[in-house]
């Protein structure tokens, strides 16, 4: 445990210009997410084309998590911020410039190549303004203002019109001023890891359910954040209601995540996470097939589906790492996250593709399929393999599902010589 004093107010104002940066950086992300596939309906995409829409931005993410760090040492992370972000808000102004699905679809790959650097930067910079005892209120005070921001960024879009240039300059207003607070901070971003990744035969040996999880949350995740809006706006949603439905879903997310977690710390963790890929399942499953009638209605099973689907990822690492050698924490951790990446990527595309067979509803058919033979996954493991001693499990620690630079604040990552010492940075 930490001390409780560790995270003063002189920790707080060291990384407030930080957290200013995700606020800003957060509200664009936000907003752009529910914008672009309902910019994509009313120029008429197909539902699949806007599926790929998705597959793209999380194909540029997965890659730039592959490339960004090498770049990152090459011209530090001041730069690639700062270069990220112009080519970022570019491309969002190009969104109305040429409406066109192959041209949406390089910008969307671009876009998410570009927020993996800007994602790395930030943590990168957070990470080295952490000490032993500060390092997991930083992590959570990161994760609080980008909770709360994500949240306001989808309520942006109430109110607006989807059409022209407006909203998307909007977006690019929030991408630029995050730029701001970075330009005029201090102090050198930690190199990142340097371990080879593991294969998948031995990540699976490691935890199945960590493994299989996390392809399985990314794929429903990844169709979830692309068609969401579409799904809600073909049940006469407007712009306020769709806000108000995606950011529901965030919302029993964040409510869920830690006791969730503080409860999987105390019984076999693999119960939890089958609980709540259960109640993810039966709550698409009533978005699909249930009576929708009403607001209310719909907006209530979208905060149960968010709270028991987004806190899966970090319950799922969580697992893996009870198992896992403590010196191979990072490693674990980094190659999840290219999982649940790679996951991310086909998800949006198969996501339409139900959508496209049964309508709108295909989007929950699919993310309910998939959380239920979750369930079913789990539970023959839970009956295969005996639980992890609670002595001997890792405290559980809310991850966002960013990129691998975010895992050295995680308090669990300490001691495990995974990270380049800032001495080794500034010599090289």
């Amino acid at each position: 445990m930490l001390p409780s004093n560790a995270f003063s107010k002189s920790s707080l104002f060291a990384i407030s210009y930080l957290l200013l940066t995700v606020l800003f950086f957060q509200l664009g992300s936000g907003l752009q997410g529910i914008l672009v596939p309902i910019r994509a309906e009313m120029e008429g995409f197909s539902t699949p084309s806007i599926g790929l829409l998705g597959t793209a931005f999380y194909l540029g993410f997965v890659i730039g998590c592959l490339w960004v760090p090498a770049l990152i040492q090459r011209v530090g992370h001041i730069r690639v911020f700062s270069g990220f972000a112009a080519l970022a808000a570019a491309a969002f102004l190009l969104h109305d410039f040429v409406i066109t699905v192959p041209v949406w679809f390089g910008l969307r790959v671009a876009i998410g190549f570009c927020f993996s650097g800007l994602y790395m930067a930030i943590e990168s910079w957070l990470n080295d303004q952490a000490t032993t005892g500060t390092r997991g209120h930083i992590l959570g005070t990161y994760m609080l203002v980008s909770w709360v921001a994500m949240i306001g960024g989808k309520l942006l879009f109430a109110g607006m019109n989807p059409g022209g240039l407006y909203p998307f300059a909007l977006v690019s207003i929030g991408i630029c001023l995050a730029v701001v607070p970075v330009a005029f901070g201090t102090g050198p971003a930690p190199a990142p890891a340097t371990e080879k990744p593991l294969r998948l035969r031995e990540l699976y040996r490691i935890s199945p359910v960590g493994l299989v999880g996390c392809l399985s949350i990314g794929a429903t995740n990844g169709a979830f954040w692309t068609l969401g809006p579409i799904y809600a706006q073909s049940h006469g949603l407007a712009p306020l209601q769709i806000g108000l439905f995606m950011s529901a879903a965030v919302l029993g997310g964040a409510l869920t995540q830690w006791p969730l977690g503080r409860w999987s710390d105390r019984v076999d963790r693999r119960r939890i996470i089958a609980g709540s890929c259960l109640a993810a399942a039966l709550a698409a499953g009533a978005l699909a097939l249930g009576d929708k009638s009403h607001e209310l209605i719909i907006l209530t099973l979208a905060l149960v589906f968010g709270a028991g689907a987004l806190p899966l990822y970090a319950l799922c690492l969580a697992h893996a790492n009870d198992l896992a050698p403590s010196e191979r924490f990072i490693q674990v951790s980094r190659d999840l996250l290219m999982v649940f990446g790679f996951g991310a990527i086909v998800g949006p595309y198969l996501g339409a593709w139900f959508m496209t067979i049964g309508g709108p509803i295909g989007l929950f058919l699919f993310t309910g399929s998939i959380h239920f033979a979750m369930t079913g996954f789990t539970v023959a493991r839970i009956w295969k393999r005996s639980p992890v001693p609670v002595t001997e499990k890792t405290p559980f620690v809310s991850v966002p599902r960013t990129t691998q630079a975010v895992l050295a604040l995680d308090p669990r990552s300490e001691g495990t010589g995974s990270l380049v010492s800032d001495q080794q940075v500034k010599g090289k």
